[in-house]
């Protein structure tokens, strides 16, 4: 049987020299999250990063390939493994624990997230310290913390785009600045580095097989090109039927992003989407899984998200409810903005 040809999907790419000579995004951002967009955004032109990106990358491979005892030291079951290591404690759609992935969780920010220990013992997930393996892998922290910046600052750029295009199409309602100042204002942001193990037989013959289908929570995900390696930890090109992939909003097709290592990726989340009316949009993603079960993948997700006591209030210039809350084509087994 001939394998059915990889439908890729066309991002819309901006670059951030553009963007420091004042260019008017209006456009590109109404093509990426409006509601025939892909709900992402591809920034070219960063100034170089790809050390900072092979670091972070390379290191989450090491500690994945540390000794079980030594990585259980790492693990906090308080946030329900949301600061530390995670391996197996989260689970699929079948309610099967997710073995293909490891992740490695850390607030950018800070180390020490707040004092508040009424906080910590009511939002675990949220507020909980860093844990860091000094000790076992001293380098891990320098690298999230190099290549975690260079992500904020995109994410910081994106959003104040985002207020300029929503200005300009409310006329005038929105006002410049409110999304970035509040994202500014969030200290609860996190870093997910992630390590996807060769994966095994079963694995590649589910279609989101590495990571189901889902839409992101909170505000934005920047993302770093994914690195392949093979089992000596060397370089390999990018699978053709691996990584990213989107359903399409206008007719449901699923369509795979390919990102440049040179260029960060940025994806609308739901909070968003409800947070602007609808007039920005989030789609349906997943990582699918290759064939060929001999190579990892290392990647770096940082998720940014205004502060969790802000209302989730629909502004005055929103679309109606029913199109803010719909997802087209969303996969089943995903819950609607509104469930």
């Amino acid at each position: 049987m001939v394998a059915a040809a990889v439908q890729t999907g066309d991002p819309v790419i901006i670059s951030y020299a553009d963007f420091n000579a004042g260019e008017d995004f209006t456009t590109a951002i109404s093509q990426a999250f409006g509601k025939e967009g892909l709900g992402l955004i591809v920034v070219k032109d960063f100034p170089d990063f790809q050390k900072e990106r092979e670091a972070a990358l390379r290191a989450v491979r090491d500690f994945a390939n540390l000794p079980e005892e030594v990585k259980e030291r790492y693990t906090d079951p308080v946030s329900n493994y949301s600061f530390g290591w995670s391996h197996g404690k989260e689970k699929m759609r079948s309610g099967v624990p997710d073995m293909a992935k490891g992740s490695y969780y850390a607030n950018p920010l800070r180390n020490v997230i707040t004092e508040d220990q009424s906080l910590k013992e009511q939002f675990p997930e949220l507020y909980q310290d860093n844990i860091w393996p000094s000790e076992d892998l001293p380098h891990l922290e320098g690298a999230f913390r190099d290549m975690t910046s260079r992500q904020l600052e995109v994410g910081y750029m994106i959003c104040e785009l985002f207020d300029r295009y929503l200005h300009k199409k409310t006329g005038g309602e929105h006002p410049l600045g409110l999304f970035l100042s509040r994202l500014k204002k969030g200290i609860t942001c996190k870093g997910r580095l992630l390590h996807y193990f060769p994966a095994p037989p079963a694995t590649t013959k589910s279609e989101d097989g590495l990571c189901g289908w889902h839409l992101d929570h909170g505000g934005i995900t920047i993302l770093t090109c994914p690195m392949y390696l093979n089992l000596e930890g060397k370089e390999i090109p990018a699978p053709v039927d691996c990584g990213l992939h989107i359903k399409h909003p206008v007719d449901g097709r699923v369509v795979k992003v390919e990102l440049p290592p040179d260029c960060l990726l940025v994806q609308l989340g739901e909070s968003f989407q409800y947070l602007s009316g609808g007039h920005l949009r989030a789609t349906a993603h997943c990582v699918k899984a290759s064939a060929k079960p001999d190579f990892t993948r290392e990647t770096l997700a940082l998720f940014m998200d205004w502060q969790p006591e802000q209302a989730m209030k629909l502004p005055n210039y929103s679309l109606p409810y029913s199109e803010v809350v719909n997802t087209p084509f969303l996969p089943e087994g995903v819950p609607a903005l509104d469930g």
